[in-house]
């Protein structure tokens, strides 16, 4: 009898360590996708962090002349703004719209800096040539850049791009509130050089195409709003494994000034001891028409795939500031496990 409920004991424990174990494959993501959309297609991308920091400090033109309120209070570049008049805030809009309605009377700013939580206390001024109250700051409660989507999921329109998280100076992830996804008009390129990483410059859509719903060590994650497109003219591509990746011969998928994407000739290496989610091997250009247009890797091909083989098996990550030719790509598995499992 004992050694019967021994064993009932020890199958109940393990039918719940097999059930835990499945619990954390969905919640992490698994790389049982084999086939995706291939990328190449840059993107633009604005996410607001919830975060209001102060960029700038200016001066108010009031009938009286130029005015310095905030600077005059204290207020200093990159100071965090939390609240006004107690309430809290998140956009540009709410502290703009607190000042206008105080009627020109003090308003009361909470504030951080460092460590250091403080309150402030600021006398609007009118502006003669806006019109309307100011305190003579800058706001910063957004983000945008220019990215490239690594591949899209046929199903749920799902995709992943960069490779990489979007960080703040200090290199600390970003936290996104909202997000949004425009489409990109490649308009130039900065000429990458050693000591000098280059970038694409584009102008970003006025309509929205998607939606950002996570940044990760591994990439931002989105759905896109429309795929009629892509399935009439995408190319569809096997996922490869980690297991399948080489060193040797690849190609990247980019975009540059023309808008169209072309794949480029390219080396894998694969060092020794390499473990770090988005810098899992080297990725060299070798093609004579890349290196001659962008130096190499530039800002903004970050996400593009790269193909080894006939499979998609990573992605462009970083450059390397003392080579322009050389940088970092990530594992396609380790995106595709980052990957929330709701985009699949």
């Amino acid at each position: 009898m004992k050694n019967k409920q021994i064993n009932r004991i020890f199958t109940a424990f393990l039918a719940i360590i097999l059930l835990l174990s499945s619990l954390s494959m969905q919640a992490y993501g698994t790389s049982d996708i084999t086939q995706v959309y291939l990328g190449g297609m840059p993107f633009g991308v604005k996410f607001y962090t919830g975060t209001l920091i102060v960029s700038g400090i200016g001066e108010v033109d009031s009938a009286e002349g130029a005015k310095l309120p905030a600077k005059e209070a204290g207020i200093q570049e990159n100071d965090i703004i939390l609240k006004v008049n107690g309430n809290e805030i998140s956009t540009a809009e709410d502290i703009a719209k607190a000042v206008e309605e105080s009627g020109g009377n003090p308003v009361i700013l909470t504030c951080r800096r460092g460590e250091n939580e403080f309150d402030v206390s600021i006398t609007p001024v009118f502006s003669q040539s806006a019109n309307q109250y100011r305190i003579g700051i800058w706001m910063k409660d957004s983000t945008a850049g220019i990215g490239t989507i690594t591949y899209i999921i046929d199903e749920t329109g799902g995709f992943g791009g960069l490779g990489h998280g979007i960080c703040d100076k200090e290199g600390n992830l970003l936290n996104i509130e909202r997000g949004i996804v425009t489409d990109i008009s490649i308009s130039g390129i900065n000429k990458g050089a050693p000591g000098a990483p280059g970038e694409l410059h584009g102008f970003f859509s006025s309509g929205k195409t998607g939606t950002v719903t996570c940044n990760t060590d591994c990439g931002v994650f989105g759905v896109l709003a429309d795929m009629s497109n892509l399935k009439k003219s995408g190319t569809r591509i096997e996922v490869g494994t980690k297991e399948q990746i080489h060193d040797g011969a690849a190609t990247i998928r980019c975009t540059l000034d023309d808008n169209v994407p072309q794949e480029y000739t390219a080396q894998i290496v694969i060092p020794e001891g390499s473990d770090a989610q988005a810098k899992n091997f080297i990725i060299r250009i070798t093609d004579p028409k890349l290196i001659e247009k962008t130096g190499g890797i530039v800002q903004g091909m970050s996400g593009s795939p790269i193909i080894q083989g006939g499979l998609l098996v990573g992605a462009v990550t970083h450059v390397l500031v003392s080579d322009s030719t050389e940088g970092y790509g990530i594992y396609i598995e380790n995106m595709l496990q980052e990957m929330p499992e709701i985009l699949k």
